[in-house]
């Protein structure tokens, strides 16, 4: 991909949106050196780690997704939004954030005038389908990034002990990004802003984003991360270090026996004939301080997750 370079600005104080024009790009490189360079690319995300990116570095083209631009991003050298405008829900330029209870299922969240942002842009656009008004519209390769990366699939047996190539596995815009820089031949590639660390795409697109890193770093890609980010790497040595969860462990045992006790007094009290008013005292007492007791251990499985999470 021939890349270029712009600043990019983001919604101001008013909600207009603006960007540099066609006079104010950069060329990427700097004189033609002696040797074929590097191809080399980051892909940059919104998790915190986006600043670590070498921006002055301009034998390093930046890729960007989404509403990123909405950080600040000091340049970039070509735009990804992959997702069908009919799925989008607009907030207004000054709200900042929509209560989760306000955006329907299945809807992607961008700013009022995104779709204005992304027509202006004087870099290369990827758009899921072609759509007119995109002067820079270009439509994500599906099928020949689909072809390229077959080979890689794992295999599966049929219920009928037959043996056949596994289905596409691909599961985010990252992953998207990712597989079309090895399809392009890039030989590094960096990854900043991109920490796959909440629940849904911990379960769903981070096992994917890592299979894909494999093997790229298979074919001899270089990938380089932030020391910060989650992915690729765990918090102890499996079989040779303590388990780093052991707190974690401890506290979610400690919740099941008190739970577990719990019930055992409710059952008891539950069955105990009407004249025995002092067990059934003594058994709302223990129950009062089980209460109490869980809420603790409640508390402190909470932070253990926050610390861990």
């Amino acid at each position: 991909m021939t890349a270029t370079t712009t600043s990019f600005s983001v919604i101001g104080a008013g909600g207009a949106l603006a960007g540099a024009g066609s006079a104010g790009l950069i060329p990427c490189g700097v004189g033609p050196p002696a040797h074929q360079p590097l191809k080399r690319v980051a892909i940059l995300g919104t998790a915190p780690s986006w600043q670590q990116c070498p921006w002055q570095d301009k034998t390093l083209e930046i890729w960007g997704l989404n509403d990123g631009y909405l950080l600040g991003v000091p340049r970039a050298d070509a735009w990804f939004d992959l997702h069908p405008t009919h799925q989008m829900l607009f907030r207004p330029r000054d709200q900042r954030t929509v209560p989760q209870t306000g955006i329907p299922i299945g809807v992607y969240l961008r700013p009022e005038g995104h779709l204005e942002w992304l027509k202006s842009r004087p870099i290369p656009v990827y758009l899921p389908e072609a759509r007119p008004g995109y002067p820079t519209g270009r439509v994500f390769p599906r099928d020949e990034v689909f072809a390229f990366w077959r080979q890689f699939w794992p295999w599966r047996v049929k219920r009928n002990g037959t043996i056949e190539p596994g289905p596409d596995y691909e599961v985010s815009t990252p992953s998207l990004m990712l597989m079309l820089a090895v399809m392009e031949g890039y030989q590094e590639i960096y990854v900043f802003g991109i920490s796959l660390a909440t629940t849904w795409e911990y379960v769903e697109q981070r096992p994917n984003f890592e299979f894909l890193l494999g093997v790229a770093i298979a074919r001899g890609v270089k990938i380089v991360l932030p020391e910060s980010a989650p992915i690729c790497q765990a918090k102890y040595k499996y079989a040779f270090e303590p388990k780093a969860d052991i707190p974690l462990q401890q506290a979610q045992h400690d919740i099941a026996t008190i739970k577990a006790e719990g019930l055992k007094l409710r059952q008891e009290a539950a069955g105990l004939p009407w004249y025995a008013q002092g067990r059934k005292q003594t058994i709302d007492a223990r129950l009062r301080h089980l209460d109490v007791v869980l809420a603790d251990a409640k508390q402190t499985m909470g932070r253990l997750h926050a610390l861990t999470g």
